[in-house]
Order: C-alpha cells, then sequence, then structure tokens
C-alpha cells in the first residue's frame, strides 16, 4: 500500500450543481434557499431507509490542541462548499427526492461535548465517545447530514481528537477520504496537498496490449470465459445468500436489530512493512494479508471460546458421561471443537469501489461527476468467505485468502449487486432494495474495508494528524473490520455490538498476532 511516486489529489474546487432537474421538481421548491438542485442516487435513497440506515464516523487525532474558531473558518472554506455538505434532501409532489443547496450555519454542526461526557477513567476515552454516537439521536433532516465533534482532550496517540459525523447518503468511503483528503495539506510542503499511492490495474500487461498477436486474441477470450465463469459462481452464491443461507451461529455472529446496539470501538497499529513481509513470502497483496489474519484472528478467537467452555464444564460436571473430568476426556472434546470450527460459515461482507478509476479518484474529477469518478455512494458488495481450517503454517491462511480474492477478481461480483440493487430500486422501490441489501448483511459475520491514507505526514487547517481512525454505524452486523493505512503504518479498527462481543480487544489481539506468526513464519523460510 505504499509507493516511491503515488498520486497527487488537487486542490478543493467547487461546481455549480446541475440545475436541469426536472420542472416539477424547480417549481415545489421555488422561493426556498438555493436552487441548485441534484436527484438523490439509488443508493442515497436506500441508506436513507430506517432497516438500513448508517453513518460514516471518523476519528481524527491531531498533534496539537484544536483552535475551535480556526476550525470552523476552514470547514467553511473547504467542506462546506462542497454541494453534498450543503445540501438538504427534498420531495416534490411526484415523491421524487432531491439535494437541494441551502444555507449551511456552521454552528449547528459543530459539537464541543462538556467534560462529563468523556470518560477521565478510560484508557479508550476517544474510541468510547465515538461508539457512544452509535446511539445518538438522528440527524435534523432540515440541515445537511453531518457533524463534527471536537474534543480537546489528550489520548495515547493525539493531543486532541475531532470525530466526524455523516450520514451514508452524503457518499461513501471513497468519496468521503477524497474530499478530507482534498482539505488537508501535505506538512513538509504547505502549499501542495499529500500525496495518496493508487491502486494498481487489473487486466492484460502493456505488452500483451500492442501485441495484437494470436496470443492476446486467445488470453482476451481465456479471460473473458474465466471472467464470466466466476461471476455466474459468485452471482450464485450471492443469490443463495439472499434465500436464506445464513452464516454458522457464532460468538461473533448478530441478528435482527442488531445494528441499534449500543456500540465498543478497539484499535490496534500494525507495520505496513510486517504485511508486506508476509504479502512477499506467498506472492500476493496486502488485502490478501488483512483477510488471512482476519481468518486466523477469528479460529484464534472461537477456539479460545472453546477452550473455556471445554475446561469450565469438566471442572464443573466431574465424571459426566457427555463433558467428562479426565485431562484426556478434555483434550477429545477440544479436539471434536477445533473439527467443528473448521467447517463454520464464515463470511464478510467487503464493500468495493465500482468506479472505473480504481483507487481514490482525484476530488476536482469526481464533483463534475462523468463516467471517470462520480461523488455519491458507487460501491458493490462482494461476499468473502473467512478460512476457518486449523492450519499449521500460519502462512496458509493468506495462501487461502488470496485464491479466494483471485476469484473474486475475476469476477463482475461487485458491479452485479450494485447494479441489482438499483434495477429492483427502479422497478420495484427502494424498500424491496433494503431488503435485498439488508438480508445479504444479516445473513453474514462482518464487514471488512480497507481504506488507503495518505502516504506522507498531513495536516488539516495547520494543525498535523497522527492517526484516522474510520468505522461505520448501523449496519445489521455484529462485527466491523476497517483497515486503514496513513505515513507507512496501518490502523487496525475492531467495532463490535457490545451485547454481542462482550470483549472486541481480546479479538483484536488475536488478529495482531496473527500477523506476528505470519511474519515470523514467512522470516524463517527466507534464512
Amino acid at each position: 500500500m505504499a509507493s516511491e511516486e503515488g498520486i497527487r489529489l488537487r486542490a478543493i474546487r467547487t461546481k455549480v450543481a446541475d440545475t436541469d432537474a426536472t420542472t416539477a421538481g424547480r417549481d415545489a421548491y421555488d422561493g426556498e434557499i438555493g436552487q441548485e438542485m441534484e436527484p438523490v442516487t439509488p443508493a442515497g435513497r436506500m441508506f436513507m431507509q430506517p432497516n438500513l440506515s448508517c453513518c460514516i464516523v471518523c476519528i481524527i487525532g491531531f498533534k496539537n490542541g484544536i483552535n475551535v474558531a480556526a476550525m470552523k473558518k476552514g470547514l467553511e472554506e473547504t467542506i462546506v462548499q462542497h454541494k453534498r455538505f450543503s445540501s438538504v434532501m427534498k420531495q416534490d409532489e411526484n415523491g421524487s427526492k432531491y439535494w437541494v443547496r441551502t444555507k449551511v450555519n456552521i454552528d449547528d454542526h459543530i459539537v464541543v461535548p462538556p467534560a462529563s461526557a468523556i470518560n477521565p477513567e478510560s484508557s479508550n476515552k476517544i474510541e468510547d465517545y465515538a461508539a457512544e454516537l452509535a446511539l445518538a439521536l438522528p440527524f435534523d433532516q432540515s440541515r445537511p447530514l453531518w457533524e463534527l465533534h471536537i474534543l480537546n482532550v489528550k489520548s495515547a496517540d493525539a493531543a486532541a481528537s475531532a470525530i466526524f459525523r455523516i450520514h451514508h447518503s452524503l457518499g461513501d468511503g471513497i468519496s468521503i477520504m477524497s474530499l478530507f483528503l482534498a482539505s488537508t495539506r501535505s506538512v513538509s510542503n504547505p502549499i501542495s496537498l499529500p500525496s495518496v499511492q493508487p491502486l494498481s490495474t487489473e487486466g492484460f500487461n502493456s505488452n500483451e496490449r500492442r501485441a495484437g498477436s494470436m496470443y492476446y486474441y486467445f488470453s482476451l477470450f481465456r479471460w473473458t470465459c474465466i471472467t464470466i465463469w466466476c461471476t455466474l459462481v459468485e452471482v450464485g452464491k450471492f443469490l443463495l445468500l439472499l434465500l436464506g443461507v445464513k452464516d454458522s451461529q457464532t460468538a461473533l455472529k448478530g441478528s435482527i436489530g442488531v445494528g441499534r446496539l449500543a456500540k465498543s470501538i478497539s484499535t490496534a497499529n500494525i507495520g505496513l512493512d510486517d504485511m508486506r513481509i508476509v504479502k512477499n513470502a506467498v506472492g500476493g497483496t496486502v488485502n490478501d494479508v488483512f483477510l488471512g489474519i482476519v481468518s486466523s484472528g477469528i479460529r484464534r478467537y472461537l477456539q479460545q471460546h472453546a477452550d473455556k467452555l471445554a475446561i469450565h464444564s469438566s471442572n464443573n460436571q466431574g465424571n459426566h458421561p457427555v463433558y467428562g473430568g479426565t485431562k484426556e476426556a478434555v483434550a477429545a472434546r477440544i479436539s471434536i471443537q477445533d473439527k467443528c470450527i473448521d467447517v463454520l460459515r464464515i463470511r464478510a461482507t467487503s464493500l468495493v469501489n465500482t468506479r472505473t478509476q480504481p483507487g481514490l479518484p482525484e476530488l476536482s474529477t469526481m464533483m463534475q461527476g462523468g463516467s471517470q469518478a462520480r461523488w455519491g455512494n458507487s460501491i458493490g458488495y462482494v461476499l468473502t468467505p473467512l478460512c476457518m481450517k486449523k492450519h499449521d503454517d500460519p502462512l496458509d491462511y493468506v495462501r487461502k485468502a488470496k485464491e479466494t480474492i483471485d476469484r473474486k477478481k475475476c469476477s463482475l461480483e461487485a458491479i452485479f449487486t450494485y447494479w441489482s440493487a438499483q434495477l429492483i430500486l427502479k422497478l420495484v422501490g427502494a424498500e424491496a432494495a433494503v431488503n435485498m441489501s439488508y438480508n445479504a448483511l444479516v445473513h453474514t459475520t462482518l464487514a471488512l474495508s480497507n481504506m488507503i491514507g495518505p502516504l506522507e505526514e498531513a495536516m488539516f487547517f495547520g494543525n498535523p494528524i497522527t492517526d484516522i481512525v474510520p468505522t461505520v454505524f448501523g449496519q445489521p452486523q455484529a462485527l466491523c473490520i476497517h483497515l486503514q493505512s496513513y505515513m507507512g503504518k496501518a490502523k487496525l479498527v475492531v467495532t463490535v455490538a457490545k451485547d454481542i462481543i462482550p470483549d472486541p480487544d481480546i479479538l483484536l489481539q488475536h488478529i495482531v498476532y496473527s500477523l506476528e506468526d505470519m511474519k515470523q513464519a514467512a522470516c524463517a523460510r527466507t534464512h
């Protein structure tokens, strides 16, 4: 996730929104502030439905204390100028919804909580405060759907923190991260924006493209056949998910209503260099390593719970004919539990950017719309199975993850899920589209996301950033895991429903330890 050059984000440049809305739409809002109107995208309408109302929450740590007045002024000059962050959602007499530009009172969007709102005894006071936003009141629909909480409180990694809370209908992670980065500057060169590494593109290499030979056409035909086959297989699995093929019930699996439960956030710093050592050992990518350590960590977590159950049972049940009381009986039960974990069905829903340009597009292009980069929620779901089989070689988890991700890269599953939701929404309505997406999420165990941040130290309105911690609230899953890169390091973020997973720190450590074991195994192979 690092490169020598990276891409450069251009400075923020706003553009008057397209006013080619319907005449009925214009007439419905004559006299209101700001007549710049834009139809709400299908995904935006879906995220406004109660069952799938999600919020993006991002903690930004700063090296110095936050000047509230300077923060307000900076926001007014940058983020507030963006059309989506200065619009409210309106509905005309025909039921069509539009984003309508409005005047923004910055004070309505800045929250400075009192000292009593922060637990001084907690070692994760900032994360705890952010987690409480999961139960916060819904956004006021008469204002743009975002807010910024400013906490001038020291934490382990920062002197102060700011927490963005943004409704998911405003845009996906790529859109919002692009907007945020376009408002930052490089610490080493304050007049330029920080560089961000692009993702590598997939497809034929340049030599094959230039060749124009029979080998090229054969490769194209072969690639097309593989894509069609993999798409049919993966789409078939997705349809089975919608029909009710659920994940195994484990200590990590939530149920209907879990999206509205209290949350807990745990974080850990991991080295991208460690992940590169592992990926090089198996010839994979950072995404392969991410999925591999999550699979291994979750298996360790479930194994630990199984071990406790077996030991607890043997200590309390004596020589019960089922539980047994000897060490041999306990060992036999653990062996059985190992085999049970091996066959567990645990899947993650991974959000994939469906834009034609990979990585983080330049904000100026995205804000202009068009086919190359689109602002909004241009994301599809990919159903990713996790390897639960026990492996003696830790690197085998990454190898299995690579097999899974390579198969996903050859399919159009993300595009299918994106466009099928759009089609259902247009033909049947938002409720049916939301039910489809909701079922896809509630039948799985967790959500996974990997977001790329700046390669160099960045500052937000003159204040250097120490770390970036993103997460999402509202999805019908008890577990959400994010990986956020910044300055050659990675932040691992585990967000859980506290009633389902009361010990997220243990799960987090299992994932971290899995990476350490894989690194040791990779280093041992090179000596």
